[in-house]
């Protein structure tokens, strides 16, 4: 994001209940046409909004605030948070319980994707996860292995700094897709364990 943007969307932050051009021009010692020129731009990004203000006298007046989307810009520390949760519980838990739990929140997530996507009566597919998983931010697709059967290639991890400190969050992936497929995936490739994508072979549960 540009700096003027930025800097107007930084401003916005910290004036909740909106300002006018005129305000940020003036807060930030620029001219309202170099406002305009980037609220504009913040407006049709989703990162600002505008709202019509009827005065007594005088023409409405409209005063712009950060949208939702605009305060996701910002940076935030899930990964930093993540790993102390993480180490609280495995320095309270063992490694197999640590599994379990994981492996738990897994089956759950998993169960409430198949669900979603295919009701209770029917397995997510392969191709249906993986669209599933690009939502959530990953790179993924499917592809025929040499089995003639399908696996997910997924290149890049969501938690990827959270899985290399704590591998059992690999756990949680397996348990979902299990889940959610009905068939039980082996990780034939990691990129925590140095592989160039990570890589999940389906077969059928037995």
């Amino acid at each position: 994001m540009g700096g003027g943007r930025r800097a107007i969307l930084h401003t916005l932050l910290e004036n909740r209940d909106g300002l006018t051009a005129d305000d940020i021009a003036t807060i930030m010692s620029v001219t309202r046409s170099a406002v305009h020129q980037h609220i504009v731009s913040l407006e049709r990004d989703g990162l600002a909004a505008r709202k019509t203000l009827v005065r007594r006298k005088g023409r409405p007046s409209h005063v712009f605030s950060i949208t939702e989307d605009g305060i996701h810009e910002f940076p935030k520390r899930y990964d930093w948070f993540s790993a102390l949760l993480l180490g609280l519980l495995s320095e309270r838990l063992s490694e197999g319980d640590l599994r379990n739990e994981l492996d738990a929140l897994g089956k759950k997530i998993g169960g409430e994707l198949k669900l979603q996507l295919a009701g209770s009566d029917s397995n997510v597919s392969a191709v249906k996860l993986a669209s599933a998983m690009s939502d959530l931010g990953y790179v993924a697709r499917t592809a025929r292995n040499h089995d003639g059967g399908e696996e997910i290639q997924a290149f890049n991890c969501v938690y990827h700094h959270l899985a290399a400190e704590h591998p059992e969050v690999c756990d949680f992936d397996l348990a979902l897709m299990e889940a959610a497929t009905g068939e039980r995936p082996e990780h034939t490739e990691c990129m925590v364990r140095g592989g160039g994508s990570c890589r999940f072979k389906f077969t059928k549960a037995g």
